[in-house]
Protein backbone atom coordinates (compact mmCIF):
# COMPACT_ATOMS: atom_id res chain seq x y z
CA UNK A 1 0.00 0.00 0.00
CA UNK A 2 2.57 2.55 0.64
CA UNK A 3 3.86 2.33 -2.86
CA UNK A 4 0.25 2.72 -4.25
CA UNK A 5 -0.52 6.08 -2.29
CA UNK A 6 3.32 7.57 -2.60
CA UNK A 7 3.08 11.02 -3.49
CA UNK A 8 0.10 11.68 -1.98
CA UNK A 9 0.20 14.12 0.95
CA UNK A 10 -1.53 13.14 4.46
CA UNK A 11 -5.23 13.91 3.99
CA UNK A 12 -4.93 16.32 7.13
CA UNK A 13 -2.38 18.40 5.17
CA UNK A 14 -3.46 21.69 3.07
CA UNK A 15 -2.10 20.12 0.03
CA UNK A 16 -4.36 17.14 0.03
CA UNK A 17 -7.24 19.69 -1.17
CA UNK A 18 -5.44 19.63 -4.51
CA UNK A 19 -6.43 15.95 -4.81
CA UNK A 20 -10.39 14.54 -5.37
CA UNK A 21 -11.55 13.39 -2.32
CA UNK A 22 -8.84 12.96 -0.14
CA UNK A 23 -10.31 14.45 2.69
CA UNK A 24 -9.88 12.22 6.59
CA UNK A 25 -13.25 10.58 7.41
CA UNK A 26 -13.13 10.04 11.08
CA UNK A 27 -14.34 7.44 13.02
CA UNK A 28 -12.22 4.06 12.58
CA UNK A 29 -11.67 1.85 15.65
CA UNK A 30 -10.36 -1.52 16.07
CA UNK A 31 -11.85 -4.28 17.72
CA UNK A 32 -11.60 -8.32 17.22
CA UNK A 33 -12.42 -8.75 13.45
CA UNK A 34 -11.95 -5.45 12.49
CA UNK A 35 -8.35 -5.43 11.59
CA UNK A 36 -8.03 -3.04 8.81
CA UNK A 37 -4.65 -3.15 6.15
CA UNK A 38 -1.08 -2.32 7.33
CA UNK A 39 0.55 0.26 5.50
CA UNK A 40 3.40 -2.01 4.47
CA UNK A 41 1.45 -5.18 3.23
CA UNK A 42 -1.03 -5.14 0.34
CA UNK A 43 -4.47 -4.06 0.77
CA UNK A 44 -7.29 -6.11 1.48
CA UNK A 45 -10.02 -5.92 -0.88
CA UNK A 46 -12.38 -2.68 -0.91
CA UNK A 47 -15.98 -3.51 0.46
CA UNK A 48 -18.84 -1.79 -1.11
CA UNK A 49 -20.24 -0.87 1.76
CA UNK A 50 -20.38 2.07 3.96
CA UNK A 51 -18.99 3.59 7.30
CA UNK A 52 -18.17 0.88 9.93
CA UNK A 53 -18.00 -2.34 7.27
CA UNK A 54 -17.11 -5.70 9.10
CA UNK A 55 -13.54 -6.65 9.50
CA UNK A 56 -11.56 -3.52 8.68
CA UNK A 57 -11.35 -3.78 4.82
CA UNK A 58 -11.60 0.06 4.11
CA UNK A 59 -8.97 1.26 6.86
CA UNK A 60 -5.23 1.93 6.82
CA UNK A 61 -3.17 0.65 10.08
CA UNK A 62 0.10 2.34 10.49
CA UNK A 63 3.34 1.10 11.72
CA UNK A 64 2.80 3.10 14.91
CA UNK A 65 -0.58 1.28 15.52
CA UNK A 66 -2.86 4.12 14.20
CA UNK A 67 -5.92 3.27 11.95
CA UNK A 68 -8.26 5.49 10.13
CA UNK A 69 -10.03 4.87 7.08
CA UNK A 70 -9.01 4.98 3.80
CA UNK A 71 -9.59 8.45 1.85
CA UNK A 72 -11.68 8.03 -1.24
CA UNK A 73 -8.37 9.10 -3.48
CA UNK A 74 -6.66 6.45 -1.47
CA UNK A 75 -9.03 3.61 -2.86
CA UNK A 76 -8.65 4.78 -6.20
CA UNK A 77 -5.22 4.85 -5.75
CA UNK A 78 -5.39 1.06 -4.84
CA UNK A 79 -7.92 0.49 -7.46
CA UNK A 80 -5.61 2.11 -10.19
CA UNK A 81 -7.35 4.87 -11.10
CA UNK A 82 -5.47 7.71 -11.91
CA UNK A 83 -5.17 11.09 -10.08
CA UNK A 84 -7.44 12.92 -12.31
CA UNK A 85 -10.27 10.90 -12.22
CA UNK A 86 -12.69 12.49 -10.43
CA UNK A 87 -15.64 11.23 -8.23
CA UNK A 88 -18.79 12.80 -7.20
CA UNK A 89 -20.75 12.05 -4.38
CA UNK A 90 -20.53 11.36 -0.27
CA UNK A 91 -17.35 9.23 1.09
CA UNK A 92 -19.98 6.02 1.70
CA UNK A 93 -21.65 6.49 -2.28
CA UNK A 94 -18.19 6.66 -3.82
CA UNK A 95 -16.56 3.75 -1.80
CA UNK A 96 -19.34 1.65 -2.91
CA UNK A 97 -18.29 2.41 -6.19
CA UNK A 98 -14.97 1.60 -5.83
CA UNK A 99 -15.36 -1.49 -3.92
CA UNK A 100 -17.46 -2.19 -6.78
CA UNK A 101 -14.74 -1.71 -9.20
CA UNK A 102 -12.51 -3.55 -11.33
CA UNK A 103 -8.92 -2.12 -10.61
CA UNK A 104 -8.29 0.51 -14.02
CA UNK A 105 -5.31 -1.03 -14.89
CA UNK A 106 -6.98 -5.03 -14.78
CA UNK A 107 -9.86 -3.76 -17.06
CA UNK A 108 -6.97 -2.12 -19.23
CA UNK A 109 -5.31 -5.22 -20.26
CA UNK A 110 -8.32 -7.79 -20.15
CA UNK A 111 -9.33 -5.13 -23.08
CA UNK A 112 -6.77 -5.18 -24.93
CA UNK A 113 -6.28 -9.57 -24.44
CA UNK A 114 -9.67 -9.24 -26.25
CA UNK A 115 -8.58 -6.06 -28.44
CA UNK A 116 -5.81 -8.46 -29.81
CA UNK A 117 -7.92 -11.60 -29.96
CA UNK A 118 -10.41 -10.10 -32.17
CA UNK A 119 -7.39 -8.13 -34.54
CA UNK A 120 -6.72 -11.81 -35.73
Amino acid sequence: MRDALSGLPDCEHEDAKNYNQHVFKGGAKIYPGHTSSYIDEPSKALKAGAHGVPGGENMIRFEYGSVRYYTVRESARIQSFPDDFSFEGSWGEVMRQLGNAVPAKLAEQIGLSIFTALKK
